[in-house]
């Protein structure tokens, strides 16, 4: 995008100068914030009125905004960015437990950061790309009644909707996933299902991205909109935005039914079914693209299909609407097809620590391939189209 790469350097601001410079005009924009959101992003959450955002001192007003975002009060929200595969960073090995609340738990060697300093200038791009990473290195961990921590009984969730509630990693997923594409009868049987909260976290980091560039807070523009775009990313995947690929509605409404009646069995092998097929796709991918870069092969179809732009002006302008209409609907209408072929590919068995296996089928893996490379085409432009709506922000 020649907006990013033409894009000046933005000097790093401690999140604890921003909050303080402009709390004053935070505390309405926040509260005005909750309201729309109550409106149309989290009916059954709103925000409690004794989260909403009044300011602080340096001491504590990092932990108030946090509270008032309803994020985990423990994320680091320190001062790093991310580098490519096979590139030298361009400086100190950051500490994981600055990148991350478990530290290498989370990041387990699959991602690498170097240290910046209040006060660096920095890429935006490189700002912005690192920041797209982050939701999932603890800013929405265990944040329902039922996940251990205190400030979860505080935040208005309530009871996790979905998802393991005692697997840490797991209580992230209602922020993660967005299923607007089911059958009604589905959503009737199990409304849990329609408890989740993509959109509601892209709009605050929206909201707030805006606003810093309007204030000239660019690294923190940068920094949330990276935060939003990272739930824009997450609803591109299959896994995401479809409870069970190939399972008909006769099917879901069954397996439902017999865990209601005290039949756990079906459900809980539903469950390992797509959870096996949700991280093995996302292994592959990412592996791909790692040695991609690693061996400087950046001709490789899943990273020049991601670059291409010929298809940004076909989905219309990033607005309300967007998510639910064009992305997710996209990768909902995919679903069925990535799901096949990781069977007929033999993925599942043909894949593992980054690495194919002879059980792999090549035929099927190559329709795979093509398959994720057409799909990557749209996922760069919505991740490019939601960019570029939060960079307009006069």
């Amino acid at each position: 995008m020649p907006e990013l790469v033409s894009a000046p350097k933005v000097k790093v601001e401690s999140i604890e100068d921003f909050l303080i410079k402009e709390q004053d005009k935070l505390i309405p924009l926040m509260r005005d914030m909750e309201k729309e959101a109550n409106l149309n992003y989290d009916k059954s959450a709103p925000l409690p009125e004794a989260l909403s955002f009044k300011g602080g001192d340096r001491k504590t007003i990092r932990n108030h905004f946090l509270r008032a975002l309803r994020l985990n009060t423990g994320t680091p929200l320190g001062y790093f960015l991310q580098h490519l595969p096979g590139h030298s960073p361009l400086g100190k090995k950051s500490d994981p437990m600055t990148v991350s609340i478990y530290g290498e738990r989370d990041l387990k060697q699959d991602y690498e950061f170097y240290d910046i300093r209040i006060g660096d200038l920095v890429s935006p791009l490189e700002v912005l790309a690192t920041a797209g990473d982050e939701p999932d290195f603890g800013l929405d961990l265990n944040l329902f009644e039922d996940n251990g921590e205190i400030f979860g009984k505080d935040y208005g969730f309530g009871i996790q909707s979905f998802g393991d509630p005692k697997v840490y990693y797991a209580t992230q997923v209602p922020f993660h996933i967005g299923y607007y594409h089911e059958s009604p009868i589905i959503f009737a049987a199990a409304g849990f299902l329609t408890r989740t909260y993509p959109q509601y976290r892209v709009y605050q980091f929206m909201t707030l991205s805006r606003y810093a560039f309007q204030t000239g807070h660019t690294y923190w523009g940068y920094r949330f909109l990276g935060w939003g775009m990272h739930y824009i990313a997450d609803l591109t995947q299959p896994y995401h935005s479809r409870v069970l690929p190939n399972f008909g509605t006769i099917s879901m409404l069954w397996i439902n039914l017999k865990a209601i009646l005290g039949f756990e069995s079906a459900k809980n092998d539903a469950i390992d079914r797509i959870s096996n097929r949700h991280t093995t796709i996302e292994k592959y991918h990412f592996s791909t693209l790692r040695n991609a870069y690693r061996t400087k092969n950046l001709a490789h179809p899943f990273i020049l299909s991601v670059k291409q732009t010929d298809l940004d002006n076909n989905f219309g302008n990033y607005d309300h609407t967007y998510i639910v209409d064009v992305v997710t609907r996209q990768s909902y209408d995919i679903s069925d097809r990535i799901d096949a072929l990781i069977d007929e590919s033999n993925l599942l068995n043909g894949f593992s620590e980054g690495k194919l296996l002879p059980e792999i089928n090549q035929k099927s893996l190559v329709d795979l391939d093509s398959t994720i490379t057409d799909h990557m085409k749209s996922v760069g432009s919505h991740i490019r189209n939601y960019v570029r709506a939060g960079l307009k922000y006069d």
